[in-house]
C-alpha cells in the first residue's frame, strides 16, 4: 500500500505570512484552442510539503541539492501525537512509544488536514527545543511535521532552537505533511525534494508505503 502524504498545491493553500503563495497562471490552453497548455507557477519553497536545507537557518550551510538523500528514504515512523495541544516536547515523544532505532520521525497531529483551511493559523503543534534535541541524541536522521514550521510559531523570538538544532546536527527537516487517515506505526518513507542548487527549501512529494 502507498499514501501520499504531500499536499496538493493550489491557490488558495495557506502560506506563511510574508511569503509568496501559490499561483498558477495558465499561459497557453488546449481549451482555448491552442496547440498545448502551457502555465507558469510562482510561489514561495517553503510553500506546501517541503523539506529546509541547513542554509535556511545556518550561515554557510549547504543547500537542498546537497541534502542526504539515504535520509529521505528508509524505514520510518508515524507518531500518533494528535493528544498533544501546544509544542511537542521530549516528555511527549518518550510517551509514544517510538521504536529504538528508528531514524524517520514523521509527527501525526491534529494540524493534518491543514491544506483546506481557508488561512493561516498561527496555533499549530510542532517540536519545541526539548523535543529536537531527543531526536538528535537518538539518531534521528529525518524528522516530519503536519503543518509549514517543525516549530511553533513565534519561535523566532528565542532564536529558533528547533530548527538549528537539528539543520546543525544533518537531520533533513520534512514540513508541511498531511498524516490524516494514516495509521500511526512503521512505514516505509519517500521524500524527495526537488534538486534546488543552493535553494533554502524545496518542494517534495512524500509518499509512505507499507
Amino acid at each position: 500500500m502507498i499514501v501520499d502524504v504531500s499536499v496538493p498545491l493550489h491557490g488558495g493553500i495557506p502560506h506563511w505570512p510574508g511569503q509568496q503563495g501559490f499561483e498558477r497562471h495558465v499561459d497557453r490552453s488546449t481549451d482555448d484552442g491552442d496547440r498545448v497548455t502551457l502555465s507558469t507557477l510562482r510561489f514561495g519553497a517553503h510553500t506546501g510539503t517541503h523539506v529546509d536545507a541547513p542554509v535556511h537557518f545556518l550561515a554557510g550551510g549547504p543547500g537542498v541539492e546537497s541534502l542526504d538523500l539515504e535520509a529521505c528514504v528508509g524505514p520510518g515512523f508515524v507518531a500518533d501525537l494528535t493528544s498533544v495541544d501546544g509544542a511537542i516536547s521530549a516528555d511527549d515523544l518518550e510517551q509514544v512509544a517510538i521504536p529504538d532505532g528508528t531514524t524517520r520521525l514523521l509527527a501525526k497531529t491534529r494540524n493534518s488536514g491543514w491544506s483546506s483551511d481557508d488561512s493561516f493559523r498561527e496555533d499549530f503543534v510542532a517540536y519545541d527545543g526539548s523535543a529536537a534535541q531527543w531526536c538528535v541524541q537518538r539518531g534521528m536522521r529525518l524528522v516530519g511535521i503536519d503543518y509549514l514550521s517543525i516549530e511553533p510559531f513565534g519561535s523566532g523570538d528565542i532564536g529558533n532552537p528547533t530548527h538549528k538544532t537539528l539543520l546543525g546536527a544533518g537531520v533533513v527537516i520534512l514540513e508541511g505533511l498531511d498524516l490524516a487517515g494514516v495509521e500511526s506505526g512503521a512505514w516505509e518513507v519517500i521524500a524527495l525534494p526537488i534538486r534546488v542548487s543552493g535553494g533554502d527549501g524545496a518542494p517534495a512529494r512524500v509518499l509512505l508505503r507499507r
